[in-house]
């Protein structure tokens, strides 16, 4: 499916093996079959795309790294800045925050994550972009809606306040380095 809905540049794509979980949270299956069919790399031009590589991985950008790291930095956020910005935006943000499992990161530093309270009978959990700056956007329900949604010019606004126009549907792999 990711295949027909993305240019992808001619490149060794880096993909997941079987492992389906980070911890104890269970992968969304869209992204679960994004990590399978294409990797890791760049998304639209923007976003560091991490594949899930087992617990004990050697390699920093695997998808069990950069999710405790952004776990981290998201607790310590609530911790040391609990009334700043965007956090009042919506009364939930705060435990929006407390339960977002982080998966993907943009090169202009915003993160999107999944919330955890949050999952569908198909196994699906709500996709949110955090920009510390401006703050917590709705980007998607599936990992295909993600991508629809920021490549669609009536919605990316919606999700990135500074992008005028939609991305594009681009992914770049990109090779592991540990």
């Amino acid at each position: 499916m990711y295949k027909e809905l993305l240019n992808i540049s001619k490149a060794n794509l880096t993909t997941t093996r079987n492992i389906t979980q980070i911890g104890s949270f269970e992968i969304p299956p869209s992204y679960l079959q994004f990590a399978q069919e294409i990797g890791f790399g760049r998304l639209l031009g923007l976003f560091l795309t991490y594949i899930p590589m087992g617990e004990n991985t050697p390699y920093c950008d695997a998808l069990e790294h950069r999710n405790a790291y952004w776990k981290s930095i998201f607790q310590m956020y609530l911790k040391e800045y609990p009334d700043r910005l965007f956090i009042k935006q919506e009364a939930d943000n705060k435990e929006r925050l407390a339960n977002a499992e982080p998966f993907l990161f943009s090169e202009n530093g915003e993160v999107v994550f999944w919330d955890s309270r949050n999952r569908d009978d198909k196994g699906e959990c709500t996709i949110y972009l955090v920009d510390f700056s401006t703050g917590i956007y709705l980007a998607g329900n599936t990992f295909k809606e993600f991508i629809l949604n920021l490549t669609d010019k009536a919605k990316v606004k919606s999700i990135l306040k500074f992008e005028d126009d939609p991305l594009l549907r681009t992914f770049d792999p990109l090779p592991l380095k540990d």
